[in-house]
Formats: C-alpha cells, structure tokens, sequence
C-alpha cells in the first residue's frame, strides 16, 4: 500500500515574503490575510534571526516569487544564509514557473545549498489560469522543469483545489501531467483548497455568484482521491491543507475553511486505500492512528461505509504497529 513517505529532516526556519516580487494579483490571493505577515522581512533581519540559530536548518523563503525580485536581491538573501546560518544548514524556496529560466541565473542559484524549489503552479488548465490571472502557459511550465530536472535541481511543486473553473477530473489530469516529467524523481507536493478571503477579487465574484466554493464535503473528497493518486504517481505530499493562523481564520469569506483539513483529507484517504486491499484484517501503522480516529472517528467511518461493516466491528479489525 502506498503511503507518505516520512523523512527526518533537519529544523525549518521559515522566512514569509507576502506578494514579494509579484507582478500581479492572482484572484484568489491575500498573503496578508492568510498569514497575519504584513511586510516584507529586511536582510538585516534575517540575516541577524540565522545568525542566533545553533544548529542547520532548512532555511525556507515563502510568499510572492522569489526569483522575481532583482537578482542582487536574491542572492543577498541567499547569502544570508549562506554567511549567517549554521554550517549545513539548506535553502527550500517558492517561485513563480519558469523564473528559473535564464541558464546564468539558474546556474548561480545552483551553486547554493539548495533542499527543494517550489513551483507554484496551482492549475494547468487554461481556462483556469485565465480565470484565476495565473499568467502561465502549460505547455512552457512543463518545459521548464524538464530542464530543471535534467540539471538536477530538487523540485517541490504546489496546486490548488476548487478554482474557478476547475475540476477534481483536471486537477487528477495536472498530476499525470506532472508525474511524466518527474518520472521515478520523488518531488514535493503541497495542495491548497481555493478559499474565499476577504479583500480579494474572489471576494467579489463570489458576492455576484460568478464563483460557487467548494463545500467541506467536496474538498475531501477531492482532496483524498488527489493524495491517493499522487502518492500512486510517486509525489511525497508535504502539506494538505492551508496552516491555520488566526489571522486565516478571520478572513475567510467562504469556502472549505477547517483547521484540520488535511489530517480530514488523510483520513478519508487512507481509508479508501485500505479498502481497496480487499482484506478482512488491516495492519496500519501506529502514527495513522489519528488519521482513523480522531474527529469522531471520522478515517473509520469511511472505512466502514466503504466495507459495508458496522463501526465496532471495523475497528476491531484495524491493528495499529
């Protein structure tokens, strides 16, 4: 059965960079809002915040297109980390597709102690990306880490679940997509839902019903059937699910706003994979046991459903190593 590959990894020290760098405003984006960071941090902070860090870290650039900023500005953040975190410590950051195209640029960024580069593609539907004013060609995205790829460059992307004009059959599609090109590579995948945040042009779309959200309900299960496919594609799901922050909780409008989206969505997963094994006992792993029983046993009730069994005798039949 596939499962989430766990690997221990060092800290994270988490940098966030609300629209740095961005060009435009995608529809459904408030950084602010979602994550309660109002400005962007200065060199000079950062610079002094790895400087009191005792041991590496994976020092993580998050927020607006990294590689979009000036490229003196890049590589000063770079080299902040690079001068001032502990020796072994490694850069994950987020960028737009196709930043990474200019082969002297590439080549430098390269040259650093990298983890992971993040793509934020979100969808690769076209009529989704016009929508959303994601200003992406498909075709050239998949071009771009193909490159990236051969060069050996480690890759983590990011998409979204419930935009406008989206379906769970062309996110499913992104995947297969996506997994062509990475071929038997292990990238990093995060998926997000669509929520309504005030302040933004979704926002306003949805006030004149030009946007419907998705439901709680409908974001599981897409969210279930993408994880389970992705982890059948070989992606390693790092995050499903928005964090929650105070701030996030107070700007939703509308949408499948839950603190614990994605341990919901792991739930209904890995049920649906267990029932698909066919089997009248179940051996799962004791760090699943909240994905089956927590939220009221929310995994076991899927299971159950699914098995056409009572929920005393399904859990009778789960034993957790």
């Amino acid at each position: 059965m596939n499962k989430i590959v766990e690997v221990k990894k060092i800290p994270k020290k988490t940098f966030f960079l609300p629209f740095a760098a961005c060009r435009g405003k995608c529809v459904y984006c408030n950084q602010n809002a979602i994550t309660g960071v109002q400005e962007i941090i200065s060199l000079d902070k950062v610079a002094n915040e790895l400087s009191f860090l005792e041991t590496p870290h994976e020092v993580c650039f998050f927020g607006g297109s990294f590689c979009r900023f000036p490229k003196e500005t890049v590589f000063a953040y770079l080299d902040a980390v690079k001068d001032c975190a502990p020796d072994g410590s490694t850069i994950r950051f987020s960028t737009y597709p196709c930043d990474l195209d200019e082969e002297s640029f590439r080549h430098r960024i390269k040259t650093y102690p990298l983890s992971c580069v993040e793509f934020g593609i979100q969808s690769m539907d076209e009529t989704t990306l016009a929508v959303t004013r994601r200003v992406q060609d498909p075709t050239t995205i998949l071009k771009s880490l193909e490159v990236l790829k051969s060069e050996k460059i480690p890759l983590g992307v990011q998409l979204m679940a419930g935009l406008p004009g989206q379906t769970k059959e062309s996110s499913l599609a992104d995947l297969e997509k996506l997994a062509k090109v990475k071929g038997n590579e292990l990238w990093d995948l995060r998926l997000y839902p669509c929520l309504v945040i005030s302040g933004t042009v979704l926002e306003k779309m949805y006030n004149v019903s030009s946007y419907t959200p998705l439901s709680l309900e409908q974001a599981i299960d897409w969210g279930a059937d993408f994880l389970n496919r992705a982890l059948e594609l070989g992606f390693n799901p790092i995050r499903i699910g928005l964090q929650e922050t105070d701030s996030l909780a107070t700007s939703v409008i509308a949408g499948p706003h839950h603190p614990a989206l994605g341990e919901l969505i792991e739930g209904i997963a890995l049920a649906r994979r267990l029932a698909r094994l066919n089997k009248v006992k179940w051996i799962v792993h004791k760090k699943d046991i909240s994905k089956l029983t927590g939220h009221d046993n929310f995994g076991f009730k899927e299971l159950a459903r699914l098995t056409m069994q009572s929920l005393e005798n399904t859990k009778k039949d789960v034993t957790f190593i």
